[in-house]
């Protein structure tokens, strides 16, 4: 088939929209799987293609991954301790703001900055523990590990593999850095489960000191791990403080940036194990009763469900994946659906990312056939493989995800739907397969899970789908209004200062906003998601 022929058969869906006009150019890529590579060059001349193909915005910009932004004044990346309190203390001595970035996997204005931009992805070794100063309440030397800021959880478990060790829960995407993942509020699944904050205890954080110059300190519970007599003998003068404080250690586990630079932390692990992985396609109805008991089953470790929305012809109830990991010691084996195996960037995904660009419509159908993609069943993995989503994690998609209370899940979930459903009808399409987590409640004061069992509700949008961005303030907004929802920090998210001392309540954000205070006094670490949430203000307040 020609490329012409093709292109003329994606207007045609564009015309006539429908589940036989997207199987038909389906086939027609299974008989040439390079058409779309083909066509590229005739559809970037198309109006209706070329926003699906050219998804950065134009300007000066800067991209590292996902990250897109205005360009900073510069973007360092230190190789050391020494580099970094270097680059803190140029900073400040120059009155510029200082922003740092991990990964840049995220889709939040969190690190944006017009001034420094660090990128911490040069520190990622594994640091001494100093086991000789831990006091004596604190875990066994040999389940903790003190790792650099930039380290990714893939590195992370592949040094912890040594000794036969992993980490306590990890996210869907093992390229995520330890740290970012962990103060933007990211997690694994499953209510026996906290967030990836939760493993840390202790937090090690470049700030400034009353001199404007920079101080290294180590944050811990009130009753942390380290000896505070043998602290101050190790380092007895003020570039290193040991500073154990509930309030600000709860503060620091999930900062989002706002109080320092995270040099380092110190996490617990956990013997290496192995996890048996089930995925069955089912719909909404059937799958409630399973999660209830499944949340309830002491044997699950895990369990996530995939969504569509949408009601593809003839259905009356939601199409499902759900996802059940189980500990196992079976032997390894079994092989993920496809739609893990290939789920990135290939030529059928980019054709769909082309059909949602300009045949919406056909979004149901499109979604059903990528759900029923990922069945499979008795697939036993070690843990780090089994609890990382894989290809589909490569994937361009804008995101956005909220917590709401696990307890209301029954509630919302309709009502989240019908409301996706009313928005598609105005043309606020979601493209990609929403998500559901399960997570622990945690104490840390702007955790996304703070103070109860959460349900996090993940919406992608592929890169292309119109009105996506919009799409994803307008779910954002829905949820923290009206069921109280909190944004995973590291996602898109609109939140303003009245809608975060409702979701999280007075008393947590006096308690994170007194530890901003005191930890980032003059703003150094400030940027737009400071001032998005009036943090400033509430700061300056009595």
């Amino acid at each position: 088939m020609s490329t012409t022929s093709f292109v003329s058969a994606l207007k045609a869906m564009q015309q006539r929209p429908d589940a036989a006009q997207a199987a038909a150019l389906f086939q027609m890529l299974r008989d040439e799987p390079t058409l779309t590579q083909q066509a590229t060059p005739l559809l970037e001349q198309e109006p209706l293609f070329a926003p699906a193909l050219r998804v950065e915005r134009p300007g000066e910009l800067y991209r590292h991954h996902n990250v897109l932004m205005p360009r900073p004044r510069d973007t360092p990346q230190p190789r050391s301790l020494n580099e970094l309190l270097e680059l803190v203390r140029q900073a400040a001595l120059a009155q510029r703001t200082l922003k740092a970035m991990g990964d840049g996997w995220g889709f939040s204005n969190a690190v944006f900055t017009p001034d420094w931009l660090v990128h911490c992805v040069e520190l990622d070794d594994v640091l001494p523990l100093e086991a000789e100063l831990l006091g004596a309440s604190a875990p066994p030397a040999s389940e903790l590990v003190r790792v650099q800021a930039g380290i990714t959880f893939e590195k992370l478990n592949t040094e912890l593999a040594k000794t036969g060790r992993t980490v306590l829960n990890q996210p869907g995407f093992q390229k995520l850095t330890y740290v970012g993942c962990a103060a933007a509020g990211g997690h694994g699944s499953g209510l026996a489960l906290g967030g990836i904050a939760s493993q840390v205890e202790a937090v090690e954080l470049v700030t400034l000191n009353d001199q404007n110059q920079p101080r290294l300190v180590r944050v811990e519970r009130t009753a942390g791990l380290s000896d505070p007599a043998k602290w101050r003998a190790r380092y007895p003068g003020p570039t290193f403080d040991l500073v154990q404080d509930d309030g600000l250690f709860h503060a620091a586990r999930c900062g989002v940036g706002f109080l320092g630079v995270v040099y380092a932390v110190v996490t617990r692990t956990q013997p290496a194990y192995r996890l048996r992985e089930t995925r069955t396609l089912t719909t909404w109805s059937a799958a409630l009763p399973q999660v209830r008991a499944l949340l309830a089953d002491a044997d699950v470790h895990s369990l996530h469900l995939w969504l569509n929305p949408y009601l593809s012809s003839g259905q009356t109830d939601q199409t499902c994946a759900l996802t059940v990991l189980r500990r196992t010691t079976a032997p390894l084996g079994g092989r993920r659906g496809v739609g893990i195996l290939l789920g990135g960037m290939n030529p059928f995904t980019e054709l769909v990312r082309l059909l949602v660009s300009v045949a919406p419509e056909a979004i149901p159908f499109l979604m059903d056939r990528a759900l029923e993609s990922v069945v499979a069943a008795d697939v036993v993995m070690p843990s780090t493989e089994a609890l990382d989503f894989g290809a589909p994690n490569t994937f361009p998609v804008h995101a956005a995800s909220v917590g709401f209370d696990a307890a209301q899940l029954s509630t919302v979930m309709p009502d989240v739907m019908a409301r996706l459903r009313e928005w598609a009808r105005q043309g606020n399409w979601v493209s990609s397969p929403i998500g559901l987590r399960w997570v622990r409640a945690s104490e840390d004061w702007l955790s996304p899970q703070f103070g109860r069992d959460t349900c996090m509700l993940e919406v992608p949008i592929m890169q292309g789908t119109p009105n996506a961005q919009a799409t994803l303030d307008r779910y954002a907004a829905y949820m923290m209004d009206t069921w109280g929802g909190r944004p995973h920090w590291g996602q898109q998210n609109p939140m303003n200062r009245a809608q975060l001392l409702k979701s999280y309540g007075p008393a947590a954000v006096a308690s994170f906003v007194s530890a901003y205070r005191t930890l980032n006094p003059r703003g150094f670490f400030d940027g737009p998601l400071t001032q998005q949430l009036g943090l400033r203000e509430l700061a300056s307040g009595p």
